[in-house]
């Protein structure tokens, strides 16, 4: 089968397109066909192996999949072929078949286009998680969210607006503005300009009540210092690098810095997938959502999607189709 085989650590620009062999699903286990693949920031670092964790040599990355069960191994029942699926695989997604435990499987509707479902499992998922369970993001409170332009601050803005918050969101050029602007965000500053703090101060009166993170860096001491009393900042990632923050500062604020880590809950805590992931096939039926992919790049083309996000040239949501 066709797939982007990872042999030796390094830029995911370069990513090619190899044959390797299918593995036949085993005891519990599906093997599905795939649909597309969401990617992100995530996805290029353990390709670059500069992730917390790296994965053994060879290995296929894409975890946020989405396709059709092709089979099914011995002892499953939740599932049979012909179902569409979304999942989680950590591994193996950008290829055309993928093997994996039948139990990281969610069926959804043949209604949603299975492109968009591919960013379910990462993308969506980690911001419902983030701002509902983690968050506790309620209706009419402010929601600022930074590095809002990539898949991960999109769909914020989409879960953000149908919890029913005001959004902030901070991207640096007028485009990536827009574009938060038309998912839903209530206001759209530019965090590169010298008085972005202000703007959000004036937007959001007290403060701002939770701050979805990915970025991290400077970023990271510079919204907190936006929050209300009571306040939950939300640390996502560090496309930014590592943040130093003062420890006095949850003190002051007197507020909450909590690590949303959707993974290391789903591996730890598996019963907390159901509900997540049933609410957003919800949420699509309904059209709370806006969940069709910004781009869609071929498999032979997953170089140029990497660059794009390295590059920081990309905006919205990203899916690589085999």
């Amino acid at each position: 089968m066709r797939a982007l085989h990872v042999e030796a650590f390094g830029d995911p620009k370069a990513l090619k397109v190899s044959d390797i062999p299918a593995r036949a699903p085993g005891r519990g286990e599906a093997q599905l066909r795939m649909a597309g693949v969401g990617i992100g920031f995530f996805d290029g670092l353990l390709v670059k192996g500069e992730y917390q964790i790296k994965p053994p040599l060879p290995f296929v990355p894409g975890s946020a999949i989405a396709g059709v069960v092709e089979a099914v191994g011995e002892g499953v029942t939740h599932l049979k072929p012909g179902d569409h699926v979304a999942a989680f695989a950590l591994l193996g997604g950008m290829s055309e078949l993928v093997t994996l435990n039948a139990l990281s499987c969610f069926v959804i509707p043949d209604t949603i286009p299975l492109v968009d479902a591919a960013n379910f499992f990462v993308a969506y998922a980690t911001g419902l998680y983030g701002l509902r369970e983690c968050g506790n993001l309620r209706a009419g409170e402010t929601l600022l969210v930074l590095g809002a332009s990539g898949t991960t601050g999109i769909t914020a803005i989409e879960i953000g607006k149908a919890m029913g918050a005001k959004v902030i969101a901070c991207a640096s050029t007028e485009e990536k503005r827009a574009r938060c602007l038309a998912a839903g965000a209530d206001l759209a500053v530019d965090y590169t300009a010298a008085d972005w703090r202000n703007q959000v101060k004036a937007a959001s009166g007290r403060g701002v009540n939770v701050v979805y993170d990915p970025v991290g860096g400077e970023m990271t001491e510079a919204a907190l210092r936006l929050m209300a009393p009571g306040g939950r900042h939300l640390v996502v990632g560090f496309v930014s690098g590592i943040a130093r923050i003062p420890s006095n500062l949850p003190l002051l604020k007197r507020c909450a810095v909590i690590g949303v880590n959707w993974g290391g809950e789903t591996l730890e805590n598996p019963a907390v997938v159901p509900p997540v992931i049933r609410t957003l096939v919800e949420w699509a039926v309904a059209g709370k959502l806006q969940t069709a992919p910004d781009h869609v790049y071929p498999m032979e083309r997953a170089g140029e999607a990497f660059a794009a996000i390295f590059e920081r040239r990309s905006y919205g949501k990203i899916v690589i189709t085999p």
